[in-house]
This record gives C-alpha cells, sequence and structure tokens, in this order.
C-alpha cells in the first residue's frame, strides 16, 4: 500500500479552495483542483476553540462553544459541521470574542470574519474600489491586486494586509435581504458586529506590531471613515488622531519625489496619499466635533509638497514614471485657480482653505477675526464656481471638495451668525450687517443643496451604494439645521425662500445616501 493511501483523509478543505471558494475533493498530498492549477495544497487543522459560559444563564457549569468572530448560539462541535456553524443565528447581546495566539492567525480570523457576512471577497472589495476608492484614493488597486492573489497562491497574506482587508469589506458590506438569504441560506452578520469585529482585531494587531506599516494606517484610516460616515463623528475623530501617530511613527508625513523606478515610487506615492487621507480626514471630521476646540494632531503640508495624485493614476504604476508631470505643487491659496487638479487633490485644496476658518475661528479679536473670515468666504465662493464651472459630469469627480466647500460655508456663517449682540461694530460696519450677509450666504447654500438634492435622488441607486461622498450626509444635516431655524424665525408671515417640501425631500435625499451606512 502507498504512502499516500495511508495518510488519514483530510476533514476540511485546503486553504486554497477555502480562499477561492471551490470545492475541494480533500485530496492527498494535494487536491484535483490544486494539481489542476499548479498550486500548492494545504490542510490546516482546526485548532481547540476556546470555551465560555452561556450568557443569557449565570450557570457556570454549563458551556457553550462561540464561534471566533460572530459569536453563535451554543452549539456542539461534535453535531454541527464547519459550514453550518457559519449559518447559526447570531444572538443580539454576544458581541465579538476575538483571540489568536500569534500573528501568523490574523488571517485565519479575518477569513473567518468575513465568511460570516456570507458575501465574496472579490464582490466586496470590487464594490469599495467603485465607490469609497473614489474619494478616497489611499490603495493602489494594481498593488493590492498583487498582495491580494499572492494570498490565493498558498500563501498567508501579512496580518497588516489582512486586516486592511477587512476594513475595506467593512465599507462595502451591506447586510442581504430577505431575498437572498433565502436564495443563499445564508444570513450575514450585522454592520455592528462587522465593525466590533474588524476593530477589535485591528487593536490587538496594532499592539502586537513594533512599527507601524502603511496598511495598517491605512486600515486604521478606512475604520475612521466608517464610524465618520454612519455617524460617529468623535469616533472617528479619535481613530484619526491614532491614526495620525501611526503614520508619523512611519515616517510618512514628508513626499519623496527622488524616487524615479515606478514600483518604488508607486509604493511611496500611495504612502504620500495615504498621509494627504489623514489631513484631509481629520479637517472634515473635526466639522462634527462636539469640541471644535480642541487641537489638530496633523500639521497641513507646506514648503515644496505636492498634492496628492487621483485614484485612476495611484492605480497605475506606469503613469508614475515622470514625476514633474504627475500633480502640481502645495495648494497654497494662490493655486486654487489650477484647473489641471483631479478629485483628491480638490479634496485637498478644500480642506486648506477649511484648515484657514479653523485659524481664524480661533483668534479673539473680532477686528481681526471677522475680516480674515470675510476674506476666505470669497476663496471659498471662488473655489465653488470654479469646481461647478466643470459641468455635472467632471464636477461629479470632485464630490468631496464640493462637500468640504459647502460644509465650510456653513462652518464659516454660522459662526458668525453665532457672535453675541452685545458686540455694537467691527471695522466700522454694524454687527448686525455681517449677521445678514451671512443669513444671505447661508440661504444661498440652502437652495443649492436643495437643488443637488433633487437632482442627485433621481439618479442614484435606491438599493445598492453609491459613489457619493460621506461628507454630503452631514451638507445635508447642517443644510436642515439651517432650514428649521429660518422657519422658525418666519413669524412675521413672510413667504418662505423654498418650498413646503423642502425639509421632506432634503430627509429622502439624506436616507438614500446614508443607505449603505446605517444599514442593520
Amino acid at each position: 500500500m502507498s504512502a499516500d493511501a495511508q495518510r488519514p483523509h483530510p476533514k476540511h478543505a485546503c486553504e486554497t479552495c477555502k480562499t477561492r471558494k471551490k470545492k475541494c475533493n480533500k485530496g492527498v498530498p494535494s487536491c484535483s483542483y490544486c494539481i489542476q492549477k499548479d498550486l500548492e495544497c494545504r490542510y490546516v487543522p482546526l485548532r481547540p476553540r476556546r470555551v465560555y459560559g452561556t450568557p443569557s444563564t449565570g450557570d457556570s457549569s454549563h458551556t457553550a462553544t462561540y464561534r471566533e468572530g460572530i459569536g453563535a448560539e451554543p452549539v456542539n462541535d461534535r453535531t454541527l459541521s464547519d459550514t453550518a456553524r457559519l449559518q447559526v443565528a447570531v444572538p443580539r447581546h454576544t458581541i465579538y470574542r476575538s483571540h489568536f495566539e500569534s500573528l501568523d492567525d490574523v488571517h485565519i480570523e479575518v477569513q473567518k470574519t468575513i465568511q460570516s457576512t456570507g458575501e465574496f471577497v472579490d464582490d466586496l472589495t470590487s464594490l469599495y474600489f467603485r465607490t469609497l476608492h473614489v474619494h478616497l484614493p489611499i490603495i493602489s488597486r494594481v498593488r493590492f491586486q498583487r498582495s491580494f492573489l499572492a494570498t490565493g497562491s498558498g500563501s498567508a497574506p501579512g496580518p497588516d494586509f489582512s486586516i486592511l482587508l477587512l476594513a475595506i469589506c467593512l465599507n462595502s458590506y451591506i447586510p442581504s435581504s430577505v431575498r437572498r438569504v433565502q436564495e443563499r441560506g445564508v444570513a450575514g452578520i450585522t454592520r455592528q458586529r462587522l465593525y466590533l469585529s474588524t476593530k477589535a482585531l485591528l487593536a490587538q494587531v496594532h499592539g502586537s506590531i513594533q512599527q507601524p506599516s502603511v496598511p495598517l494606517i491605512q486600515a486604521t484610516l478606512l475604520l475612521a471613515m466608517y464610524e465618520y460616515a454612519s455617524g460617529k463623528a468623535d469616533v472617528a475623530l479619535a481613530t484619526v488622531a491614532a491614526c495620525a501617530r501611526m503614520a508619523y511613527a512611519a515616517g510618512i508625513h514628508t513626499s519623496r519625489r527622488d524616487i524615479v523606478d515606478a514600483p518604488t515610487r508607486l509604493e511611496a506615492q500611495e504612502a504620500w496619499n495615504t498621509w494627504w487621507g489623514i489631513v484631509v480626514c481629520e479637517r472634515t471630521f473635526m466639522c462634527e466635533a462636539a469640541i471644535p476646540e480642541q487641537p489638530l494632531l496633523t500639521t497641513f503640508p507646506t514648503g515644496d509638497a505636492t498634492l496628492p495624485v487621483d485614484r485612476h493614476m495611484l492605480d497605475h504604476e506606469d503613469r508614475l514614471v515622470y514625476p514633474d508631470l504627475v500633480v502640481p505643487n502645495m495648494p497654497l491659496l494662490s493655486s486654487l485657480t489650477e484647473l489641471d487638479v483631479g478629485g483628491f487633490a480638490r479634496a485637498a485644496q478644500a480642506c486648506c482653505l477649511l484648515d484657514r476658518i479653523f485659524e481664524a475661528i480661533r483668534v479673539p479679536e473680532l477686528d481681526t477675526r471677522l475680516p480674515r473670515l470675510e476674506s476666505l468666504d470669497k476663496s471659498l465662493q471662488s473655489f465653488l464656481s470654479l469646481i461647478l464651472s466643470r459641468g455635472p459630469d467632471k464636477s461629479w469627480h470632485h464630490c468631496t471638495a464640493l462637500a468640504v466647500t459647502l460644509r465650510s460655508l456653513f462652518i464659516l456663517h454660522t459662526h458668525i451668525l453665532a457672535i453675541p449682540h452685545e458686540t455694537i461694530s467691527i471695522t466700522f460696519r454694524p454687527l448686525n450687517e455681517w449677521k445678514q450677509s451671512s443669513l444671505a450666504a447661508l440661504d444661498t447654500a440652502t437652495t443649492m443643496v436643495l437643488d443637488m438634492a433633487n437632482w442627485h435622488y433621481c439618479v442614484l441607486p435606491p438599493d445598492r451604494p453609491s459613489d457619493i461622498s460621506p461628507v454630503q450626509i452631514y451638507v445635508v444635516h447642517a443644510t436642515l439645521e439651517h432650514l428649521r431655524n429660518r422657519l422658525s424665525s418666519s413669524t412675521d408671515g413672510t413667504e418662505s425662500l423654498w418650498p413646503e417640501s423642502a425639509e421632506g425631500d432634503l430627509r429622502r435625499y439624506l436616507g438614500r445616501i446614508q443607505f449603505q451606512w446605517v444599514s442593520p
């Protein structure tokens, strides 16, 4: 009898078939699929699972096994197959309980967590690069694809790449509808459980790695973006602060233009875009902070620093061979009229103006503060006109820059309206004139957002993720607040500037753009 015939028949599929979602015949020493594709075939035995007390009772003698990453109902490992355990219903009171003995096990935990969604990894990553990646291009798709394909060839991915993959899936996953559950027979976990799983695993990996890597920083930034988009702005601000500290430790806060070979330059550009992503996100999140007086951790790039590249350049390394032809220089106010700027670079420019608004608001003397804000208001309006002048097709790619600019206008003029009335005049103008001017500016911005909401609502998909910027969510919230304030203050019977359906139209639009972030 041959040695292969005497070898125990494996009870589980090989790692390659698991990763590629292929049916494994469990052949030894290699299954038929791996032989056909000339791939490494490796069987990994399952480790004994940790046993916890049943959370619904206080009886310590009654134990049950909980699937890592989901926290399933009490089951017996000897009576259910692995596939059945993935489909067990999840009790509402159970939270994520992850554990691994070494960093080599991280990819297994990530794989289990993603499997619990009932979705395919390829579908989730492809959706991410079509949606959020448009507005936050911090990951080179070509570099990501290389790392992703390497995991399918039998080699285990690093813990940082595994966590990055999980963060990507978090931002793309939408729980299956009842119809899809009936078709697939698998009920995916909720967004909240996937979020808790991602956050717990990320914290453990961060605590186990000595030097933060770019993929780990990117994963943290994507987690912050999810928190921000799902309504947890203050939590997102704390997460992006941790992300900034990691970025400083990794040294990605300085641009490198001396690299000429394409692969190395692509890696450096990806890191530089990631730093820009942190800078943009921190300032955007700060607009919604409960304590807006808190200091920013990141400093705005200065000197000969360059703007970030757009996604179509980051995704093709051959376009980065000639660094002088990539992007214009630092986005100072004098260069805001530059036409050859991509969507992400426009967002960086918008945050440059927002950064200066934060600085001006902190000026204690009104005689100095208000003229500075007035000058910034003119810059914002010119910048807004520049974006809108490109037409609907091109301005759509500047969605984040447009949203940040509108949010900046609301921040600036709401601050002026909140100045106490005790002040008599500023720079020889009555305070009431400043307030009336700000009121008119907010009315104009409200009309613009209403028009945009009515147009967007007709073109956005009703039941699947769109490529709208998450910043737009908070622009709508600010517009709704101003609209309510104006309606409540109109006690003289004057005709409203907007139709009666304005608030309902905004709420309907808000529900559509929030769909992919606030689903259960």
